[in-house]
């Protein structure tokens, strides 16, 4: 994915339920590629989805390299997600959706 050409996914698009995980997907993909663009891969709305998901950015950049979609990511987030209740997920997706509604919120 070459960031420099086009947008990542809105951080309102989900992999495994969770706000923000498809773009930081294809930041990790445009990372491994060298084609970040402007954008940033591990920049503080990224490390709001590691934290949560209890992962680390070089685990998560290893997990989307190992498959050409989102399978990788997904079955990294949905096996750190055991033991998250329904209101965890939903406090963190409300995080990262108002931060993206906020238009003084950044890029991220």
């Amino acid at each position: 994915m070459d960031l420099a050409k086009m947008q990542p996914r809105t951080p309102c698009t989900m992999i495994a339920g969770l706000a923000m995980a498809a773009r930081t997907a294809d930041k990790a993909r445009a990372a491994n590629a060298g084609t970040l663009g402007q954008f940033k891969y591990n920049c503080s709305m990224d490390n709001k989805l590691f934290a949560f998901a209890g992962i680390d950015p070089s685990e998560y950049q290893s997990a989307v390299a190992s498959t050409e979609d989102d399978h990788g990511a997904e079955a990294l987030l949905l096996s750190k997600l055991v033991g998250k209740s329904d209101d965890d997920v939903a406090g963190y997706n409300r995080v990262i959706l108002e931060w993206a509604a906020n238009p003084n919120g950044g890029s991220c």
